[in-house]
């Protein structure tokens, strides 16, 4: 098992950008293994909007440095990449250098995967994608999540997060809060969404909750039981009575219209107490103006039982087209990401990530990803950030990202949710 014990700050890539589908300052057809261009053309489809401004800068200087013109294909929010790279697959379009979350995206991509053991950047981190004994992903960053909070909110309130360790804590906590929403400027307690295009906020981020929350990091039983089609009753319980305090202190209008954009946004403008998002929402909360000192609270989908964890490891790893024309050069784009100062500070400082490598001595400066650092470097619990993906494709999201929507609109009461949500994953099993 991978310890997430002693990291502090880098990773990432090198990348001109644009919108979901199209390229930034170039054709498909310049690059992957087409076109006679195809040797002066890296081509990266990544997944971070919030990596984008500083990529490009990166990408244009280690382009110009080697010879190159990097093109980088971004596809983030409501933007789906598993179905826009199985277009570029199917159109002889493969990007150079791509982007898998787990288990699920190996298996949708391995026949075209190119193995990295050897390379050097391996034996400067604990979180490489091994599968069958070989090293098959880059890791984007480590990134975690918990409950995010505005402790100027929470310390005007007299609430100490460090309390916030199961469901009756914060069940107090989130009635107090709401009692004084006029005198805090509040619009609601918690900033949620569930609507479609950011159905992965609850169907892979909280969803976490109930196959992780108080289990070892490499726990995978009750991952296991869902994939047999079987649920824990009393664990989905004590889950669905979590959920459905979120859902009871947030905002009705945020919660089932508005978009993860607009979640973090007004969560940065002051707006919400809590905020259901994990490190990368450091910049978007910057940007509406949040300055204010913030941290994590653990998930409570235990009930009474306490929870004193956040999930953290890498969420994705960049992944080589083995049939690339490039391969060398995106070879290089790695380890100089890894290993060269201007990758190190440009995902770290720049991006505001924390770096997956120990060579990286740099630290995020965005308030989110340095209390992760923090946690992480003072061997903080940390649950499986993984286990989530372990699930067939589009399930989290498209199969059970509607029946969270239902809910939140109240067009099912505890007991249908909870009766879907076992139904849903029965189907695993057949």
């Amino acid at each position: 098992m991978k310890k997430l014990v002693a990291l502090a700050a880098m990773l990432a890539m090198a990348l001109t950008v644009s919108a979901c589908g199209s390229n930034g300052g170039g054709s498909g057809n310049d690059g992957g293994n087409s076109g006679t261009d195809a040797a002066k053309t890296l081509i990266v489809y990544q997944n971070k909007a919030e990596v984008t401004t500083p990529m490009q800068d990166y990408a244009e200087k280690w382009g110009a440095d080697n010879g190159v013109k990097v093109v980088v294909k971004t596809c983030t929010g409501s933007c789906d990449y598993g179905a826009a790279m199985k277009a570029d697959i199917n159109a002889g379009e493969t990007p150079d250098i791509f982007v898998i979350e787990g288990i699920t995206g190996y298996n949708l991509y391995k026949d075209i995967m190119e193995p990295m053991d050897g390379e050097a950047w391996v034996d400067q981190t604990q979180y490489e994608f091994v599968q069958d004994g070989k090293v098959y992903g880059y890791p984007v960053a480590v990134e975690g999540y918990g409950l995010a909070y505005n402790a100027e909110i929470l310390e005007k309130a007299g609430v100490d997060p460090k309390t916030l360790t199961n469901l009756p804590a914060y069940e107090e906590a989130f009635a107090k809060i709401d009692g004084m929403k006029d005198e805090l400027g509040l619009t609601a307690v918690v900033s949620l969404v569930s609507a479609e295009g950011s159905t992965w906020v609850l169907g892979n981020h909280n969803f976490a909750g109930y196959l992780s929350s108080g289990l070892a990091y490499d726990d995978t039983s009750v991952t296991d039981m869902a994939l047999k089609g079987e649920v824990d009753e009393a664990r989905l319980s004590t889950y669905a009575d979590w959920v459905e305090l979120l859902f009871n202190y947030a905002d009705k209008k945020m919660l089932t219209v508005s978009s993860n954009d607009e979640q973090m946004a007004e969560f940065g403008a002051g707006k919400y107490a809590f905020l259901h998002q994990g490190t990368w929402a450091d910049q978007p909360v910057l940007e509406a103006g949040g300055t204010f000192k913030m941290g994590f609270a653990p998930h409570a989908p235990l009930g009474a039982e306490e929870t004193n964890g956040l999930f953290a490891g890498a969420p994705s790893w960049y992944c080589l087209n083995k049939d690339s024309a490039n391969l060398d050069l995106a070879k290089k784009f790695l380890n100089d990401l890894c290993f060269s100062e201007e990758g190190q500070k440009m995902m770290t400082e720049e991006v505001g990530l924390v770096s997956a490598f120990e060579n990286n001595t740099h630290r995020p400066t965005g308030p989110l990803s340095s209390a992760l650092a923090d946690w992480i470097e003072q061997g903080g619990t940390a649950y499986s950030f993984t286990n989530q993906y372990s699930l067939p494709d589009g399930f989290n999201m498209n199969t059970l990202g509607p029946i969270y929507g239902q809910f939140a609109l109240g067009n099912i009461d505890k007991a249908t949710f909870i009766q879907m949500f076992a139904d849903a994953i029965a189907t695993l099993g057949k």
